[in-house]
């Protein structure tokens, strides 16, 4: 089975390793629905989503026949992992995920991004820089292992946003010779 047939791809990594940006664009591609954790979790004003009622919506995500899965939420990630045909990981380094940040900062500056839910603004929170900061000792190495534990046929691990952008024009490339030879 190659990309281009699975139906479940989760898209995980630091944040502002460039899940949602990776994630947008392969769902494009592919066709498949996109899922933002963050839009699904969040409620306005940047409440969270009480547990039981967020084990119960990820559950009912999961369970869709078709998606690609943006984001890493650890807690909830070896169910994700479970069910997925096809797993991608945004494992760039902290100061392209810093700069990654502060670059979408200044772009949705006091405004909700579109993977967001209307009354969250962005700003900088520090959880998130201290998210940053801990990643590789913390979800880096359980994504590692669940990529051990529960292997895929499609599996990638993407170190720099090029590698990342390059891997999806390809993608986009056979997908129409595949269009135009139908």
């Amino acid at each position: 089975m190659g990309v281009r047939e699975c139906k479940k791809i989760i898209v995980v990594g630091n944040a502002g390793s460039g899940k949602t940006t990776f994630a947008t664009r392969l769902s494009e591609i592919l066709g498949l629905p996109l899922i933002h954790l963050d839009k699904e979790y969040w409620r306005p004003g940047w409440r969270e989503t009480p547990r039981e009622a967020w084990l119960e919506k990820h559950k009912s995500l999961i369970e869709r026949d078709e998606w690609i899965i943006d984001g890493t939420y650890a807690v909830l990630l070896k169910e994700r992992f479970l069910e997925a045909d096809a797993v991608m990981f945004m494992d760039v380094s902290r100061p392209r995920c810093y700069y990654n940040l502060i670059k979408r900062r200044i772009k949705y500056a006091q405004t909700a991004r579109p993977d967001m839910p209307e009354d969250c603004p962005e700003f900088i929170r520090p959880d998130q820089l201290k998210k940053i900061w801990y990643f590789p000792n913390a979800n880096r190495n359980r994504i590692m292992n669940y990529m051990m534990r529960y292997p895929r046929e499609e599996m990638h691990t993407f170190y720099t946003t090029e590698a990342a952008n390059e891997w999806l024009d390809k993608l986009a490339e056979k997908v129409e010779e595949d269009k135009v030879s139908k």
